[in-house]
């Protein structure tokens, strides 16, 4: 059986033309431009991450009144880990902003990571959660290491105010940074440079025997 030069020339066409990786497209979600996070489980919004550093941006918040009424923002969320990607690092880098009145010094914040898009039960996926000391802390944390690498499925992030304060008003703000690189864990798709070795190879070897069988005619 042989293989004519037209049909391993389309071949080549077919390798080196139309084969190509898919982009990568990390997620960068930011509150700002793109709305408020959830403050429950399940979360409303669940991030596809992808390959590269994919990163989740916002604010929280704890605030308390003269009359002991509480204003909290917490930011809950999942995502999603496709099959074929890895989750290597997670970290969290923050801010604090603005301060009301004389919060404890030992104010923190208690990240739960959850298996599944539902409230996580306890202990949750990561031990008994990891804190993060909003004042004393150095940013950024590296967070849930270990769970590392966390493979595919779906997970939640899921945040608890852990403090005891003074008389109200008190209160705090703090700016948030998650950041989740995402490598392969499968065979890469040959690079395009490896595909036109591959097919001038085939097209040598097509020309080399339509020559030969011209001679012999």
């Amino acid at each position: 059986m042989h293989v004519s030069l037209p049909v391993m020339f389309v071949v080549t066409l077919l390798m080196t033309g139309l084969v190509r990786p898919a982009a990568a497209t990390p997620i960068s979600y930011s509150e700002s431009v793109s709305g408020d996070l959830g403050e429950d489980l399940p979360a409303p919004t669940v991030f596809a991450l992808d390959l590269g550093v994919n990163t989740v941006s916002g604010t929280i918040h704890f605030f308390i009144d003269q009359d002991v009424h509480a204003d909290v923002d917490v930011d809950v969320y999942a995502f999603s880990v496709p099959v074929g990607l890895v989750v290597t690092n997670v970290s969290y880098a923050f801010a604090t902003g603005p301060i009301v009145g004389n919060p404890a010094a030992d104010d923190q914040v208690s990240f739960l990571l959850g298996n599944g898009n539902a409230f996580p039960s306890i202990p949750p996926l990561a031990g008994s959660g990891q804190e993060i000391d909003l004042f004393n802390d150095t940013s950024p944390v590296v967070m849930f290491a270990s769970q590392l690498p966390l493979s595919a499925g779906t997970y939640s992030i899921f945040p608890l105010f852990l403090a005891d304060r003074g008389e109200p008003p008190v209160g705090w703000t703090a700016d948030y940074r998650w950041s989740f690189t995402v490598a392969p864990t499968t065979t890469p798709v040959p690079e395009p440079a490896s595909l036109v070795l591959l097919g001038s190879g085939l097209m040598c070897a097509g020309t080399g025997r339509w020559r030969t069988r011209r001679k012999a005619a």
